[in-house]
Order: structure tokens, then C-alpha cells, then sequence
């Protein structure tokens, strides 16, 4: 197994998604490569064409969840956190969106696997249901969605292992190392509110409008070649890419004037570092810009992200995945 290692840097994105009146258009990340301008216009609803629908409820406590994979429904709780796993295996053959395990009541997780597209995905939500957590006054329901984060990411053998199409999780042995910088490459988005009926009406009928949540799904930040992982802080290699893995004698590889520390040796920061090995044939580290809307999915030939949500009163949110590559938007 070929480990990788990710160095992530997360977006700081949390959309929050109101039942309440007044939306405003939205807006698709769609590149333009003959102009460079990465936004367009579209109508302001779910985008036509073919895509892949996850429904997630919201049921009361003491709702009894049937953990049997198939379908396209979780269930999460209606008032409070859940989570979500997305798996995406490059290998399988798998055409469709399944729930691997659609409860997430109570605690639990739930885990969805995706078709593996090379383009990756647009994404959109939009919440169905009464509501006003289903009466006529008080505050509007609403689901909280934060940004996807690695958990497992992982290439098949060379030559290829035939066992792993058929893999949902990396195998124990390697697992992949996770790592995380946090500095001048951090990069901050700000949060974003969606309305649907305005918290002082007291009813509305109607559905409400879909909204842009792709960014939520794309990676920022390095991902490295597990073999960079050489050291820690106790001296063994411990998953994370840092200044322990930048070898002692680096200022001779990169022959660049450096800075010197206290010691008057010379100084490679670990994005130095890592942007030398980017450069090397074959590389051993890759970065993803903001701009480059990297689909998170993608990274590795299978890799697991881990989304979380904080729902108050939603009864249905459905969530709908547009492969870029058949995707084309009409203002």
C-alpha cells in the first residue's frame, strides 16, 4: 500500500442553512479556462442535468434507525450534532450513491460513498419540511454544515492490490498520515447565511431554494508522500508532517540562502521544504490552492473526509452532487 501523508490546511467555511423567506442568487464555481473567471451565473435553484441525491432527516429521539446499507437516506437527530463520513474509492466500480450506514441518530455516524469522478463534484442543498421547527411561530429550523476533513486517504499498491476496489477504509496497516500546518497559507472564507421563510412570518408554504455548498467539499493545503514523515519529537516517525521531518543537512539540498537560527545554522521551513520535493521528477508532495477547487475526494485513490452538522429542527435536507465534468450552467 502507497501511503501518502495530508497536510491539511481547512477552510474555515460554516454554512448555515435557514428555513426563512429571501434568498439570493447563487452562484457555481464553474471555471471558465478561455477567460480565467471562475464564476457564473445560474438560476436559482438546483442546477439541470444528471446528479446523485442524499436525502438526510431529521427524526425525533427515540426514533429507531435500520443500520442495513443501500439507498440514498441517513438519519440524523433532529435537534443537535451529527456526522458524516464521505468515501470515494477511485478503484471500485460503484455507479451510484450509497449509504454504506445511513444512522447517525444518537451519536452515531453515518457513512456515504460517492461514484469516483476525475473532475469531482458540484454541490448543492436546500431544506424541505415545515418551517419554523414545524409550527407557525418561533425561531426558523435550521442545519449547520461544516467543512470536510481527511480522515483516511491511501493508493493501491504497484502493482495493483485486486482487493481494493472493493475497499471502504484504508487498511490498518499503513494508515495514512495526517498531518496539519497552520500559517500564511491559511485560507479563510467567510461564513455565509441562506434564508428561506423570514423568522417573523408566521406561515409559508413552499420550497425553499438550493444553495452553493461545493466548497465544502474541496481541500486546501499539501498533500505529501508518506515517506517525508521521517521523524517527531520523539524521534520517530508520528504521522505528521512538521520541522522534525526536515532532514538536518536540507540547506544543502536547497541552495538557496537561507536564514540562520540562533546557532548560525541555516533554516528550510517545512513549506520550503515541501515545495522543493513538489518540484522533484516524480514528486513527492503536492499542493492545492483555493483557486484550484480540488475536489477532497480525490486526493488519493480512496480516501474517507468526516463532515459535521449541528441541526436544529430540519426535517429533510436534501443534497444533491453534480459531476463537474456533465455539469454546464445557464445564467
Amino acid at each position: 500500500m502507497k501511503r501518502i501523508a495530508v497536510v491539511a490546511v481547512p477552510i474555515l467555511v460554516v454554512i448555515l442553512l435557514v428555513a426563512a423567506l429571501g434568498i439570493s442568487t447563487a452562484m457555481a464555481a464553474k471555471p471558465d479556462k478561455s477567460t480565467g473567471n471562475d464564476v457564473i451565473a445560474k438560476s436559482n435553484g438546483f442546477p439541470s442535468g444528471a446528479h446523485f441525491n442524499l436525502n438526510i432527516h431529521g427524526k425525533q429521539e427515540g426514533f429507531i434507525c435500520d443500520p442495513t446499507p443501500g439507498g440514498n437516506s441517513i438519519f440524523i437527530d433532529e435537534d443537535g450534532p451529527a456526522t458524516i463520513q464521505y468515501v470515494t474509492n477511485k478503484k471500485s466500480g460503484v455507479t451510484e450513491l450509497i449509504a454504506l450506514d445511513p444512522c447517525a441518530v444518537d451519536g452515531g455516524t453515518a457513512k456515504v460513498q460517492l461514484p469516483y469522478e476525475a473532475e469531482g463534484y458540484y454541490v448543492f442543498a436546500r431544506i424541505l419540511g415545515k418551517p419554523n421547527n414545524g409550527g407557525n411561530d418561533g425561531d426558523p429550523s435550521s442545519i449547520i454544515l461544516y467543512p470536510n476533513q481527511v480522515l483516511q486517504a491511501c493508493n493501491d499498491t504497484d502493482p495493483a492490490n485486486p482487493d481494493f476496489p472493493y475497499y471502504t477504509e484504508c487498511p490498518d496497516d499503513p494508515l495514512l498520515a495526517l498531518g496539519l500546518i497552520v500559517g500564511p497559507n491559511l485560507y479563510v472564507a467567510e461564513p455565509e447565511t441562506y434564508v428561506r421563510f423570514d423568522p417573523g412570518t408566521t406561515k409559508g408554504k413552499g420550497k425553499s431554494k438550493a444553495t452553493d455548498i461545493t466548497r465544502l467539499f474541496t481541500y486546501v493545503g499539501w498533500v505529501v508522500d508518506a515517506r517525508l514523515d521521517i521523524n517527531g519529537p520523539d524521534g520517530v516517525p508520528d504521522g505528521v508532517i512538521d520541522e522534525y521531518d526536515v532532514p538536518a543537512d536540507a540547506y544543502n539540498t536547497i541552495p538557496e540562502t537561507q536564514p540562520y537560527d540562533s546557532n548560525g545554522n541555516l533554516v528550510i521551513e517545512v513549506e520550503e521544504w515541501l515545495a522543493y520535493q513538489a518540484d522533484q521528477d516524480p514528486a513527492m508532495a503536492w499542493y492545492f490552492a483555493p483557486e484550484d477547487n480540488m475536489w477532497i475526494l480525490n486526493i488519493a485513490d480512496l480516501v474517507i473526509t468526516e463532515q459535521g452538522l449541528v441541526n436544529d429542527g430540519t426535517k429533510l435536507l436534501q443534497v444533491r452532487f453534480y459531476p463537474v465534468a456533465t455539469t454546464e450552467f445557464t445564467p
